[in-house]
């Protein structure tokens, strides 16, 4: 596994990679039927959708108070002393 940091580009790589499959679809909404068209605009939809979930991931491993908590707790959620 590799370092934080790295975890944390990977995530915002996703976001990335996420919204621009999303404006590939809305770009070609033109040649497409009305039925189709709809059905692109709910897969871009979910593209973005995913996209923000990819950043709050990182944000939430940006954040050194979460990454001291999940440190500092077993799996049960119960402190272990440092």
């Amino acid at each position: 596994m590799g370092t934080l940091r790295e975890l944390v580009e990977t995530y915002e790589r996703w976001a990335a990679d996420a919204e621009a499959l999303a404006e590939q679809i809305m770009a070609g909404l033109d040649t497409e039927s009305k039925e189709i068209q709809v059905k692109q605009r709910e897969s871009a939809q979910t593209f973005l959708e995913e996209a923000e979930r990819f950043r709050q991931v990182a944000d939430r491993l940006r954040d050194p108070d979460v990454y001291r908590l999940s440190r500092n707790h077993n799996k049960d959620g119960q402190e272990i002393p440092l």
